[in-house]
């Protein structure tokens, strides 16, 4: 549709078009009388000449009068347009809605300042085209779309004056819920011209939704504009992930830490620095070479000598987007384990004693209480972290059920068989419930008649024998048994270590928030020589601190906007518990009481950092929060793919340096044709003055003729 800009210039046009008029009726050449004797040749030069004058004269008057009808239109701006733009008044009222990216990949650097700065100043821009009666949204989006109850709004001064207080996120990016929450608003307006316009860095890891998604109901209407602000390619490099394995980190023992860092340049890095934090201080420095879109491990083998909570950062060397140069964690060393042995007897859990506190040294890491089966009905399993029954003949129903609960709320328990063990209550009552392994017979031990059975395929990466991956194996003990208790093979349960024909020995089993060992032998020295080897101790101080430990913690990945739980000692629920944050900034927690359990649940941890648990007196706990790495990938998505994704749609593109106001007009009222129009006006005066200097030429030839 063919339309103009500046149509009040128009109506000069109907007077400047008369001039040429006017010029060509005052310059009409005046007729001068001739005598001659005869006219008889003149009047067939007449036919052929004047013809020719008269015909330049009339071509001179169109070309006059189309000069200055070009002029003046394109002083009106002609422009031309099609589409749903067409069917609408280009001076209809429009609503629009920004939709800025505030996601951590917009801290990006460039030359020209962060990424999300200019992204700012192109959304004022655009709402300084406003006119009256248009109506604005302004949407910040991250993870989620940031809505607010005051838009619309048609105080455009207003909306500007918020961008003061506007500032990037620590969140990935999610075109599709910023799409959907822009097309909502659009659905209510009445106005004719609607239009959404999408400020971002336009990395393909924000448009990770469905292409069905779009178009939604009435969406057809809006159109909507991409606006790219990275002018340049991305170069990036970021800390990925942390893994510290599957080990217990023991006070004064050495452990091991890796770190993943990733290369999302189109260059090879040379000496990249890696640096280890721990407990406020540097520790440990490497540097390390990335191929081109690569990957590198770094690993650092550090030792805590103090128990309680530990926390530290990798960092690499500075880049253009500083906040994924970090990632942090957090660890804590128990400094007591309580254990309660039980046994049948007291000489049951003689040699475990000794095993966990040999010297019976008061500051020992292990606190050890003692009971038999006939003190076990008064004791109370939550005051323990680990319990172990060994030889123990069996449980009443009101112990089973208290066991069972405190293994579910975080506990660990070390089942040991022996000959006074009740075959049918452990096999009906201990190992289906706590192992869910079915047993046609009650478990009676077998006897090897004639030999011995020994340990063998020992699961050597189990945190319980890592401390022995590295000897070899013919170094390590063969320890003989006697007698066995056969369980059943099942892939539903973790099989630790194994009996030389392939009988399982240790067996784990995960209930809850605790775990659950059984040992399918003895710790009688008749029936074996465990007890007497140097392998007891260690086995039975390491299993002890495995079952005490919360290894899934290790391995905790909180990212930022995520929701936490935390769970704590039930006995700080009178205390007043305060979260603070990485900038030491605190806020009070509500705890929640489940049974015998604390519960935390945070929902504020926007900052990557290291978040603090505290009471009046003390720290309680401590854990890490890191941004998601998907946003550190610089990667753009491609125009294909957008069109695929958001299909029905009028898309309109506009280049980091592209002329934003130019571009939205010319999508909003079409492209303008005023160049055009002045160059064939050109055009046509050359013409013009060649026919006018022709013109008389031939008048001069008349004249002598």
């Amino acid at each position: 549709m063919f339309n103009f800009l500046n149509p009040i210039i128009l109506f000069a046009a109907g007077v400047a078009v008369l001039f040429p008029l006017l010029i060509h009726l005052f310059n009409r050449q005046k007729v001068k009388k001739v005598y001659f004797s005869s006219l008889l040749f003149l009047r067939s030069l007449e036919k052929t000449r004047m013809r020719s004058v008269k015909i330049k004269e009339y071509l001179l008057l169109l070309i006059r009068s189309l000069i200055i009808l070009l002029v003046v239109a394109a002083f009106a701006r002609p422009a031309i347009r099609g589409g749903f733009a067409s069917k609408v008044g280009a001076h209809a009222k429009t609503s629009i809605v920004i939709l800025l990216d505030n996601s951590y990949s917009m801290r990006y650097e460039t030359k020209e300042g962060s990424l999300f700065e200019l992204a700012k100043k192109k959304a004022e821009k655009i709402i300084s085209q406003l006119k009256e009666g248009d109506e604005a949204s302004l949407i910040p989006f991250a993870s989620e779309p940031q809505l607010r109850k005051d838009m619309p709004t048609y105080d455009f001064k207003g909306l500007l004056n918020q961008f003061d207080e506007l500032l990037p996120s620590h969140q990935i990016t999610d075109v599709g819920q910023a799409l959907k929450s822009a097309f909502e608003i659009l659905r209510d307006s009445k106005n004719l011209n609607q239009e959404i316009y999408l400020i971002s860095d336009m990395e393909k890891s924000g448009w990770y939704f469905a292409d069905e998604s779009f178009p939604s109901k009435g969406s057809e209407k809006a159109k909507l504009y991409l606006l790219d602000v990275c002018p340049e390619e991305k170069q990036n490099l970021c800390i990925e992930k942390i893994d510290f394995g599957n080990q217990l980190i023991e006070k004064g023992r050495p452990f091991q830490i890796k770190a993943q860092v990733a290369n999302f340049t189109s260059q090879p890095v040379k000496n990249l620095l890696v640096g280890l934090y721990l407990d406020g201080r540097r520790v440990s420095q490497t540097d390390i070479d990335i191929e081109r879109s690569g990957k590198a491990t770094v690993e650092f083998v550090q030792t805590v000598e103090a128990a309680g909570i530990h926390s530290g950062f990798f960092e690499i060397t500075d880049d253009d987007l500083m906040i994924d140069n970090r990632r942090y964690f957090a660890f804590k060393i128990p400094e007591k384990i309580e254990v309660l042995l039980v046994g049948e007897h007291q000489k049951d859990t003689y040699h475990l004693k000794l095993a966990l506190n040999p010297q019976q040294k008061s500051d020992i890491h292990m606190v050890v209480s003692e009971a038999d089966r006939k003190s076990l009905a008064g004791i109370d399993f939550n005051r323990y972290k680990v319990i172990i029954f060994s030889n123990l003949s069996r449980l009443s129903d009101v112990g089973l059920t208290n066991l069972e609960r405190f293994v579910k709320r975080g506990g660990g328990v070390l089942f040991i068989l022996g000959n006074n063990v009740d075959p049918e209550f452990y096999a009906q009552r201990v190992v289906k419930r706590f192992f869910d392994l079915d047993l046609k017979q009650p478990l009676t031990p077998t006897k090897n008649v004639g030999g011995f059975f020994t340990l063998e395929k020992i699961d050597w990466n189990h945190p319980i024998f890592q401390v022995y991956q590295d000897v070899e194996k013919k170094f390590l003990p063969q320890i003989k048994f006697s007698s066995l208790f056969e369980l059943p093979q099942s892939k539903n349960v973790k099989v630790i270590s194994r009996f030389n024909l392939g009988k399982p020995a240790l067996i784990e089993e995960s209930l809850g928030s605790g775990k659950v060992l059984l040992f399918a032998t003895s710790l009688d020295e008749k029936e074996n020589d465990l007890v007497i080897h140097p392998f007891f101790i260690p086995f039975v101080n390491r299993t002890v601190e495995y079952l005490a430990s919360d290894l899934s913690r290790l391995s905790e990945d909180f990212l930022v906007g995520s929701k936490i739980e935390r769970e704590l000692d039930p006995d700080l629920s009178k205390e007043e518990l305060k979260l603070t944050d990485p900038e030491n900034l605190q806020t009070s927690l509500a705890p929640i009481i489940q049974k015998d359990k604390l519960m935390l649940r945070i929902s504020d941890a926007d900052k990557p950092g290291v978040y603090k648990i505290k009471t009046e007196k003390k720290e309680v706990d401590r854990f890490a929060v890191n941004i998601d790495p998907q946003d550190s990938d610089p990667g753009k998505i491609e125009k294909s793919e957008i069109e695929k994704k958001l299909q029905g749609l009028s898309l309109f593109y506009i280049k980091p340096n592209e002329d934003i106001e130019k571009a939205i007009l010319v999508s909003r009222y079409g492209k303008e044709l005023w160049k055009p129009f002045l160059w064939i006006a050109f055009g046509l005066l050359a013409l013009e003055m060649y026919l006018a200097r022709s013109r008389k030429k031939d008048i001069v030839t008349e004249e002598k003729a």
